[in-house]
């Protein structure tokens, strides 16, 4: 196929950096032996008494009352604006925190309802899911979110057309382009983002993965060569930081570092992932246009 026609960003710039923020609220079986969520250690015993590990609970609950406010201070301090993909939940519980989160002019995007799995879902329990999780934002802001990603990146085949359906202008969970594209689903369009999710700080929740200092260095080696590449090929670099993770000092001084490194070199755009999907519509909506499903069948015999 060879490599895509390369594509312009505003003023020139050879790259766009966008460390969205996914704010998630996760669903009561947190810290249960048959819990589907990622855990930093191993889960109690179904045998136990007491069914629930409340350190689980209580390590994300983390995010939501310390967190977020520190990495909403250190986007403040360092001059730049980006998305926060958030639980329908959290606009329900902290409708104050979503205002607060578009007044300082960062996008409010989606996941689901509550941090659960779409493959766990038909389609009319994915579609009522997104309908209440629309209805939430609309009810904290007054406007419809536009942007979506699935809760731990794990969408369906039944994803996209949904997502048309409800009027979302992106729909960021795929994993195979470094720029965005025309997804045409069921006669209507999205534009199609990647989050890279090897980059999520998620690769250094237990001990035994990288640390905070390794993902750092992932991260400049990453911005590096695709900021060398953006002389001819700009593109983009979308990855995800959780207020339970990232908000903790140690981690957070790492993400400072990484703005700071990155603001240090010219023509570096610092977007929003809306910003991106509507330069794309603007400008290249039909430079490349590819239709849904896009994947690989099943191999036949």
């Amino acid at each position: 196929m060879g490599r895509r026609p390369h594509i312009q960003w505003p003023e020139g710039a050879r790259i766009a950096v966008v460390p969205s923020v996914a704010l998630e609220t996760w669903p009561p079986d947190l810290g249960t032996a048959d819990s589907l969520q990622n855990e930093a250690r191993r889960p109690i015993p179904r045998t136990a008494p007491y069914p629930r590990d409340l350190n689980s609970v209580t390590d994300r609950q983390y995010g939501e009352r310390v967190g977020v406010y520190r990495l909403l201070e250190l986007f403040q301090r360092e001059g730049i604006n980006t998305t926060f993909f958030v639980n329908g939940m959290n606009a329900l519980r902290t409708p104050d925190l979503i205002r607060e989160i578009h007044r300082q002019g960062h996008e409010v995007g989606t996941e689901s309802l509550i941090h659960n799995y779409s493959f766990m879902k038909t389609p009319d329990q994915e579609r009522e899911d997104l309908d209440k999780t629309v209805a939430a934002v609309v009810q904290a802001l007054g406007q419809p979110p536009r942007g979506f990603l699935s809760s731990g990146v794990r969408p369906t085949e039944a994803t996209p057309g949904l997502l048309a359906e409800a009027g979302y202008l992106y729909w960021a969970d795929l994993q195979h382009d470094e720029l965005p594209y025309t997804l045409r689903v069921k006669g209507k369009d999205l534009v199609a983002l990647t989050y890279f999710q090897y980059l999520n700080d998620y690769t250094t929740f237990s001990g035994h993965e990288k640390s905070p200092r390794d993902l750092l260095q992932i991260w400049k080696d990453t911005f590096d060569y695709l900021y060398r590449e953006g002389e001819t090929h700009p593109a983009m670099m979308i990855w995800g930081v959780h207020p339970c993770l990232s908000g903790r000092p140690y981690r957070a001084i790492i993400l400072e570092e990484f703005i700071r490194y990155a603001k240090g070199f010219p023509r570096v755009w610092f977007a929003r992932c809306l910003d991106i999907a509507q330069w794309w519509r603007s400008n290249f909506s039909e430079a490349w246009v590819e239709d849904w499903p896009n994947f690989y069948g099943p191999l036949q015999a």
